[in-house]
């Protein structure tokens, strides 16, 4: 996954402009991975990146809770 960290105008989204922290790519266009790449390096005329990669976390399930059942019976008087 990517998010923007500068504002850029991508041509290849229909002119979609990125703001600071929006996804790359936005809802409904394709990931193409080789202009993502490009977009991550640091431009030599505007002098900075517009991409950071950013690592998917594993979203992980809680671990089933095992509950003890107390089996005592009541003693009797």
């Amino acid at each position: 996954m990517y998010k923007a960290i500068n504002r850029f105008i991508e041509q290849n989204h229909n002119d979609h402009i990125y703001e600071v922290g929006d996804t790359y790519p936005v809802e409904g266009q394709k990931l193409v991975k080789k202009r993502a790449d490009e977009l991550t390096k640091v431009h030599p005329q505007y002098k900075v990146a517009f991409l950071q990669v950013v690592e998917e976390k594993d979203v992980k399930t809680p671990a089933a809770t095992s509950s003890t059942v107390d089996d005592k019976v009541g003693e009797a008087k």
